[in-house]
C-alpha cells in the first residue's frame, strides 16, 4: 500500500486532487456553483504543470537523481512526456468547449504566469532564494481559487481568509519538503531555498510562517464569528499537521513520511464538502 502511494506521489495525482477538493471547498465557502467540467480542467492542468516542472528537473539531472520522485520521471520520461501532450490537449478542449468565459480568460493569464515561471527555472535565474517554493505555492493557490473568484459577483470575508490560509499552508509545505531534499538536492544539484538560505534560514521562515498562520486563525474567530467553525477546524488540523512534520522531522524523514502527509493534508477539506 505504502509502495502504491508513493507512485500516486510521484505522478502529483494527489497534488491534483487535493487542487480539486480545495477549489470546491472555496466554492461551497462563497455559495458558489462551480460547473464539474472546471474540476476536471483544473485537475488535468495542475497535473500537467507539476509534471512539467519534475520532467524538467529530471532532464537538467546527468545521473540517476537521488529522489524517488525525480528516477521515476527520468525512467518514464517518454511516457510521462506523451501523457502530458495528451491531456493537455484534452484539458484545452475541455477548457474551450465546456468554461465559461470569464474563467477562460483568467485562465490564460494564469497560464501565462505558469509559463514565466517554468521558462525564469529552465534559465535557472532565479529572483529571490525561495522563489520556486513562493511561486509554486502563488500558482497552486491562484489555480484553487481562480473558478470562484472568477464566477462569483460577491466574496464573502471568509473566502478571502481561506484562500490566504491555502496560500501560507502551500508555501509551509513546500518550505518544509526543500528542508528534507537539501540533501538530495545538493547531490543533484537542484534549485532550492533550503540551499541558498541552509537551515537556519529556512526555519526562520517556516516560524514566521506558523505564526501568521496561527494569527490568522485566531483573528478568524472574532472575524467569522463560528459561522464557520466546522472549516476553521480543518484547517486548524491542516496547520497542525505540517508543524509536526516540522517538530517529528527525524520520525517524517523516514521513506517520505513527510511527503506523504504534507500532500495528504489538502485533501482534508473533503470532510466538509461532502
Amino acid at each position: 500500500m505504502k509502495r502504491l502511494y508513493h507512485y500516486i506521489q510521484a505522478l502529483s495525482i494527489d497534488v491534483a486532487l487535493g487542487a480539486i477538493v480545495c477549489s470546491m471547498f472555496l466554492g461551497k465557502i462563497n455559495n458558489t456553483e462551480i460547473p464539474i467540467p472546471i474540476y476536471f480542467s483544473l485537475g488535468i492542468a495542475v497535473w500537467v504543470i507539476y509534471t512539467l516542472d519534475h520532467l524538467m528537473d529530471a532532464f537538467s539531472i546527468q545521473h540517476t537523481a537521488h529522489t524517488f520522485r525525480h528516477a521515476f520521471h527520468q525512467k518514464y520520461k517518454k511516457a510521462l512526456s506523451t501523457a502530458c501532450s495528451i491531456l493537455a490537449f484534452v484539458g484545452f478542449v475541455i477548457t474551450v468547449t465546456y468554461l465559461p468565459l470569464t474563467v477562460f480568460y483568467h485562465g490564460i493569464v494564469l497560464m501565462i504566469i505558469v509559463g514565466a515561471y517554468l521558462l525564469i527555472i529552465n534559465l535557472k535565474f532565479v529572483p529571490f532564494s525561495t522563489f520556486k517554493e513562493t511561486t509554486v505555492a502563488l500558482i497552486y493557490t491562484l489555480g484553487v481559487a481562480l473558478p470562484v473568484y472568477s464566477l462569483s459577483d460577491n466574496y464573502h470575508p471568509a473566502l478571502h481568509f481561506f484562500s490566504v490560509s491555502i496560500f501560507i499552508l502551500a508555501t509551509i509545505n513546500l518550505l518544509e519538503f526543500s528542508l528534507f531534499d537539501v540533501e538530495s538536492d545538493k547531490k543533484d544539484k537542484m534549485m532550492s531555498g533550503a540551499l541558498k538560505l541552509g537551515y537556519d534560514g529556512i526555519n526562520i521562515r517556516l516560524k514566521i510562517l506558523f505564526g501568521l498562520f496561527l494569527l490568522l486563525f485566531i483573528i478568524s474567530f472574532f472575524w467569522l464569528k463560528l459561522n464557520f467553525i466546522i472549516p476553521q477546524i480543518i484547517f486548524f488540523f491542516m496547520g497542525l499537521s505540517l508543524f509536526i512534520i516540522y517538530i517529528k522531522s527525524e520520525f517524517f524523514s523516514k521513506d517520505d513520511y513527510f511527503r506523504i502527509l504534507g500532500d495528504f493534508i489538502f485533501l482534508y477539506p473533503v470532510l466538509w464538502v461532502l
